[in-house]
């Protein structure tokens, strides 16, 4: 093999991974009650019984880390606000209005 073929080789191969990286990246994640419910697990009940946010972001924080970490990458978020807006307008159904919480940053 000449190395002119494996320059082509190698360049077709760099080219190819950096298409499917840009498409992994720029792909739409959709949140549904189903994904979240499924990264949650048994824990799953126990937020449907949470009274108010305190409580919401109590519960978040006591998940396991892979949990935690499985949650922000679906929320696309690394902030504990947008994990609770989520699961109350998903697993909740409450908007931010119902609650009082009109108010946002």
């Amino acid at each position: 093999m000449s190395a002119t073929t494996m320059i082509y080789i190698v360049g077709l191969s760099i080219a190819s991974m950096a298409f499917i990286f840009i498409f992994m990246l720029l792909r739409k994640i959709e949140i549904t009650e189903e994904r979240i419910l499924k990264i949650l697990g048994e824990h799953a009940e126990e937020i449907k019984k949470a009274k108010n946010d305190e409580e919401l972001k109590e519960l978040i924080r006591a998940l396991p880390k892979k949990k935690r970490t499985k949650l922000k990458t679906l929320f696309e978020s690394q902030d504990l606000y947008d994990a609770v807006k989520h699961i109350k307008k998903h697993i909740l159904k409450t908007t931010d209005r119902e609650n009082g919480d009109v108010n946002q940053d």
